[in-house]
């Protein structure tokens, strides 16, 4: 296979990616949009039980118990502590809304991960094959997305160098600071450090005799925001695999094999003529 043929593969797998970085963004905003609707109804629900229980005169303790019972309803700890997030099996089908939404959100998701990693695999290949030599070659960049602690690190560098590298930087500007790419990897990260806060709350209520009451329309926000945090990341991403197919595009036609090393060499290279 010729230069030309994997750009042009690359160029296919860039435009997968749009389009799976696109289902992605519809069927989780969807899927938000169902959770929101979801809060409102455990709202209603909690009001009509505290309606149907309620005493109508307190004394003393009993009134601070019931506030304090009310309140523990209505945090996001009793929603999942007491599986209340688990729908009614007779009004939960295939073809629910819910089940549809969160179907077509984890199919998205799988194919958003896989045609990225194979553009990633051919945006790396295709610059070492000119004769780069990167800091992370092919699989290192591929394996840093799905080795635990490597992705904190790793995807940010190994993009970071492979979006200069394909604009024709040298080896001093390998690694200087692309706006693009920092802008893909702060989404990305806040929304990961986003739901691992919530993780650890969750652990924490469910784990221990601490139980941390917040409420759950304020859970909801955190998770809403941190989400589309991701789905930002998500477009974001494709947007690079657009930028640098169109760069890789444009710089390797014009070399030869093993250049690229070479030129940023000549470009440093200072010649001293001695005086006469």
């Amino acid at each position: 296979m010729d230069r030309e043929d994997k750009l042009r593969g690359m160029r296919k797998s860039s435009l997968v990616v749009t389009v799976f970085a696109a289902l992605l963004v519809l069927t989780g905003l969807t899927q938000i949009g169902l959770a929101g609707v979801a809060v409102s109804e455990e709202y209603e629900r909690i009001e009509r039980f505290e309606e149907l229980t309620r005493q109508r005169t307190y004394y003393g303790y009993q009134a601070q118990q019931a506030a304090l019972q009310n309140e523990y309803n209505r945090s996001s700890s009793a929603f999942f502590l007491q599986g209340r997030f688990i729908p009614d099996s007779e009004t939960m089908t295939w073809t629910s809304p819910a089940v549809l939404a969160l179907i077509a959100l984890v199919l998205s998701a799988l194919g958003f991960l896989v045609s990225a990693m194979v553009w990633v695999w051919r945006a790396h290949a295709n610059m070492v094959e000119a004769g780069w030599r990167p800091k992370y070659g092919p699989q290192i960049a591929v394996v840093g997305y799905l080795v635990p602690l490597m992705n904190l690190v790793v995807p940010f560098e190994a993009m970071r160098e492979l979006y200069n590298r394909s604009n024709g930087e040298g080896d001093d500007f390998a690694h200087s600071t692309a706006e693009d790419v920092t802008a893909w990897w702060t989404a990305v990260l806040v929304g990961m450090l986003v739901f691992s806060v919530m993780t650890f709350k969750l652990l924490v209520d469910a784990g221990t005799n601490l139980i941390l009451m917040t409420p759950l329309w304020m859970e909801y926000g955190v998770f809403a925001f941190g989400f589309i945090l991701i789905l930002g990341g998500a477009y974001l991403f494709s947007s690079l695999t657009r930028k640098i197919t169109v760069a890789q595009e444009e710089f390797l036609p014009e070399l030869d094999a093993g250049p690229i090393e070479d030129e940023a060499h000549r470009r440093m290279t200072v010649n001293i003529v001695s005086g006469q």
